[in-house]
């Protein structure tokens, strides 16, 4: 017994040191383990760092102007509805007569109305959809003539506001296809603010607010395209901007608005082959729609003189039209305006 103590401890101090070795060699397995997956992802993470970060702006942070432009002035935009009665006899309408295709009665004008017995079509009633800008708080309203200018009733309606107001023309103007209508809303309505069209460039940003086909408050960009385009040489006072913010049928009477939310023009017309918007718009500059909205609130006409002829306003004709007629200077008239002053002077 006393000889087996001996290897009986000695086997139990080797198996204790075994344990411990093995016990060491785990954490320092471990521990170098641990030390180069740090390592990696260190080298890993490291990789680029000289970059910079790109942060997401925030949408407030982005450009905001239209927006901005288009809450300001929205309330100040009205949905003019009119409605009209239209008298179709022998296939023509009290209007004159109507491109092929636009008198409904034209198939019973071919057809039927022949000899003693002629068909006498009824009452028409025609409803069409236009714009215009509240410029007083009174009720004062620009829009087009064309717009409400054979209108027997005339409803306006207000953005937010239920109610459909009935208006009657203080004044209009052909010449310049501007008419004032004015609506009794019993409260202080909100006003655009009127610019100087004068300051607008070529290139310059608009905005056009209207309701093309009905649909209210719709709001277009674009840029201003020309100045003192004349797209009808029988209208001397009509030398419009023109521009490629989307005008449609609906937004005539609609105000074309500068970066300032100031109203710079009157959406008046477009250019297409097909009835809609094909990327040119005209509006007559503001500065001319308050000349004559300031005429018509006063006296409920438009006074000007006018000599009743048009000019040859391009420079490389003008001297080789001069040599022709015999004059080394002078103005040439291209045309003589129906029934003005010229003509009945001769």
């Amino acid at each position: 017994m006393k000889m087996g103590r001996p290897f009986w401890n000695s086997w139990k101090e080797r198996r204790a040191l075994s344990t411990v070795a093995v016990v060491v060699t785990l954490s320092l397995g471990i521990l170098i383990g641990t030390l180069i997956s740090r390592g990696v992802r260190a080298a890993q993470e490291s990789k680029g760092t000289d970059a910079q970060q790109i942060e997401i702006p925030a949408p407030v942070q982005l450009s905001t102007i239209f927006s901005k432009i288009s809450k300001e002035v929205a309330p100040s935009v009205v949905n003019i509805n009119t409605e009209s009665t239209r008298r179709a006899t022998s296939g023509r309408s009290e209007e004159g007569d109507l491109p092929p295709g636009a008198d409904p009665f034209d198939l019973f004008e071919r057809f039927f109305n022949q000899g003693p017995f002629r068909l006498e079509p009824p009452d028409l009633r025609q409803r069409s959809l236009g714009s215009g800008v509240i410029v007083d708080p009174k009720g004062y309203i620009i829009t087009n003539n064309h717009v409400v200018s054979r209108a027997d009733r005339i409803k306006v309606k207000i953005l937010d506001d239920p109610k459909l107001y009935d208006a009657k023309v203080v004044g209009a103007d052909s010449e310049t296809d501007i008419a004032v209508i004015k609506i009794e809303a019993g409260h202080p309505l909100k006003a655009a603010k009127v610019g100087n069209s004068n300051g607008l460039n070529v290139g310059d940003w608009v905005l056009a607010i209207g309701s093309p086909f009905g649909l209210e408050e719709t709001v277009t960009a674009g840029i201003v395209s020309a100045k003192g385009r004349d797209i009808d040489s029988s209208r001397q006072f009509q030398k419009f901007i023109q521009t490629d913010a989307a005008i449609n049928p609906g937004n005539s009477g609609g105000p074309l608005l500068n970066m300032a939310g100031e109203v710079v023009g009157i959406n008046t017309a477009i250019a297409t082959g097909t009835g809609s918007y094909a990327g040119v718009g005209f509006a007559l500059p503001s500065n001319v729609a308050i000349q004559v909205y300031n005429q018509i609130v006063k006296s409920g006409k438009v006074t000007r003189g006018s000599i009743g002829i048009s000019f040859t306003e391009d420079p490389q004709q003008i001297p080789v039209l001069l040599r022709s007629l015999g004059a080394d200077h002078g103005v040439v008239i291209s045309s003589v305006q129906s029934g003005g002053p010229a003509e009945r002077a001769g």
